[in-house]
């Protein structure tokens, strides 16, 4: 029965504004009222200090009650509970007798008291007018027993099902205020104010005060039975949800695990709990947690795709991944499911799968879409999907139109899509979000269009480098490779002796140019660079082997004999090479000596070995 009442309670943000006697004055000036001040006026009447005892008649506590009738006032249960005599105080500071209990209601910490003295009870008012943002005023007793007010605004509102919303705040609220009157701007009376262990603050509605069952007959605090409110079910139950709605994690599973103990079959409070240490990264205890909700409630969706959570954060892909299509077979509107099945499937390599899943997280309308799409396009590229990997990732640039890394990855994926165009337009855009790097970008440009072959697009991306870096050697000296690819040769011979203005050692400069004349036929003019290569890196084998070849198109096999040498001294296993001077031997006469190179090549290459014999005689 105790865990049976739906009711509803205000989550609340307090600030406390407290003042002195109303009208004080100061020196000779009376203190003109403020709005607050004529609203405590108005109904400090409507409250009383009660100020509890124990059996040995010392105090145990002091409270707030709240005027009900002139014979009933409402308080917080826990503040009496423990009761073994109380006593009262109107705002005026007259006495008014607390004679003992009417009534209780501990799943919502309210006494009934009966009481005697000088009250005004005050005017019931709309309890459903405070929705969050809403301000309202607290009246109660300080501990001196002065009346107070305090202004507070409702932080969130949840429904139980039958009315009391709960308040939570920072603001330092003594424990004497539990039982105070909420009100609003005029004075009307909307609930109860709760100060519970001084962490939680709520309102319960002043319907379900007056709803408290009240006994034909007092019980006195003589003859009442004392307990500690905190250590009864009902209380676990209370607290255990209101920490849970604030927060509060620890204090709720504190709460919780009492219920559970005790009914075992609580469903909300094993569904509560299972999320606590969800929250609260208690995997070890979350996951029996969530299969104890299974177990009562076997079409618990939520839980499900709780467990396939946790059980994906764990590592657990396939026990995640049944756990999330059952969630998702209870409710397939379960948007949340489908991105944790996605990670499952990710931490289980199976991109193609979490590239399916995360396609229906998108297509349910995430909270944050851009995150879903960048996720959908990496698991898609992880997938080798580029079509796809593009597809989403041009989503989520759309979103975020100037991001480095969305854009990057979308270039990337459009370039492993073969839509080359579009990976150009998308690193040119780079450069435009990120002009201090835009030579980065167009080298990119210019590697892809390389390695696809189309040096005509590579020039163009190899020529804007070297606007961007006008005295960079490498950026000449590409954009004349380049032009060699394309033989323009002329171009390339400018390019490249532009580098050599930039950097005059430049080898690989003068390589190219070698490199050039030899393609134009140029036999001569080939030889002064590639004579300048060896005299920056004497052991280039490749400078010694265009020398020897050029000396040799030149018909000057005497000059070309020494450079062919040594380049199989320097490359011992360059086929190329002792066939030529197989070549050059023959040229010069030296048949015993191409009869060796024969020999070598039979290792080297058997077919160039061939071929060298057979020019033999």
């Amino acid at each position: 029965m105790m865990f049976n009442k739906t009711k509803a309670l205000i989550l609340g943000v307090v600030l406390l504004v407290s003042c002195g006697a109303v009208f004080a004055q100061t020196g000779e000036q009376a203190k003109v009222p403020t709005a607050q001040d004529k609203l405590l006026s108005l109904t400090n009447m409507g409250v009383i200090q009660v100020i509890v005892s124990g059996k040995d008649k010392q105090e145990i506590g002091r409270g707030t009650a709240l005027v009900l009738t002139p014979k009933l006032a409402a308080t917080s249960y826990h503040l009496v509970s423990l009761a073994a005599g109380a006593a009262g105080l109107n705002a005026k500071k007259k006495d008014v007798d607390v004679d003992g209990v009417m009534g209780v209601d501990k799943t919502l910490d309210l006494a009934i008291i009966q009481i005697d003295g000088k009250v005004t009870p005050l005017t019931p008012g709309d309890f459903d007018s405070l929705t969050p943002g809403k301000k309202f005023y607290i009246v109660a007793a300080n501990e001196a027993g002065d009346m107070i007010i305090s202004e507070a605004t409702v932080r969130s509102v949840h429904d139980l099902g039958g009315g009391v919303k709960i308040a939570d705040t920072a603001a330092n609220l003594a424990d004497a205020i539990t039982g105070g009157a909420a009100v609003d701007e005029t004075g009307k009376i909307l609930g109860l104010v709760q100060v519970i262990e001084k962490r939680l603050r709520l309102v319960v509605p002043i319907t379900a005060v007056n709803a408290v069952p009240k006994a034909k007959k007092v019980t006195a605090f003589k003859a009442w039975q004392p307990e500690d409110y905190f250590l009864t079910p009902e209380s676990n139950w209370f607290l255990g949800r209101l920490y849970a709605w604030s927060g509060e994690a620890y204090n709720a599973q504190r709460n919780l695990e009492k219920v559970v103990k005790v009914q075992p079959t609580n469903l909300d409070a094993w569904t509560l709990l299972a999320k606590g240490y969800d929250g609260m990264r208690d995997y070890q205890n979350a996951v029996p947690a969530y299969k104890k909700v299974i177990e009562l409630n076997p079409q618990s969706a939520d839980a499900y795709l709780g467990l396939g959570q946790i059980q994906a954060r764990m590592q657990r892909s396939t026990e995640a991944v049944e756990a999330l299509q059952k969630a998702l077979a209870i409710n397939p509107g379960a948007k949340e499911a489908y991105l944790a099945l996605g990670e499952a499937y990710e931490a289980a390599r199976d991109f193609p799968k979490a590239g399916d899943a995360y396609e229906k997280y998108v297509a349910a309308g995430p909270a944050d879409p851009l995150a879903a799409y960048q996720r959908l396009g990496a698991a898609r590229s992880n997938a080798e999907q580029f079509d796809k990997a593009a597809a989403a990732l041009a989503e989520a640039q759309k979103l975020q139109p100037r991001d480095l890394s969305i854009l990057s990855n979308l270039a990337q994926a459009y370039q492993k899509a073969g839509k080359l165009e579009e990976a150009e337009n998308t690193y040119k855009k780079l450069a435009e979000v990120n002009p201090d790097k835009a030579d980065n970008y167009y080298s990119w440009i210019l590697k892809m269009y390389s390695d696809a072959q189309k040096p005509d697009k590579a020039i163009e991306a190899a020529r804007k480098i070297t606007e961007l870096k006008p005295k960079d050697e490498q950026a000449a000296y590409n954009l004349g490779f380049m032009y060699a690819q394309t033989q323009k040769y002329q171009e390339a011979l400018d390019a490249f002796n532009k580098a050599l203005t930039i950097k005059p050692n430049y080898d690989l400069a003068y390589f190219q140019i070698g490199v050039c004349y030899y393609s134009l036929k140029k036999y001569g003019d080939a030889l002064p660079p590639f004579k300048k290569v060896i005299e920056i890196d004497p052991n280039n084998a490749y400078a010694w082997l265009y020398i020897g070849i050029n000396n040799m198109l030149l018909k000057r096999f005497d000059a070309a004999l020494d450079p062919l040498k040594k380049t199989t001294e320097l490359q011992p296993d360059n086929a190329n090479a002792f066939y030529n001077l197989g070549i050059c031997y023959l040229n010069l006469h030296d048949s015993y000596s191409a009869r060796d190179i024969v020999k070598k090549l039979q290792t080297l290459d058997p077919a160039k070995a061939k071929q060298l014999q057979a020019l033999i005689k």
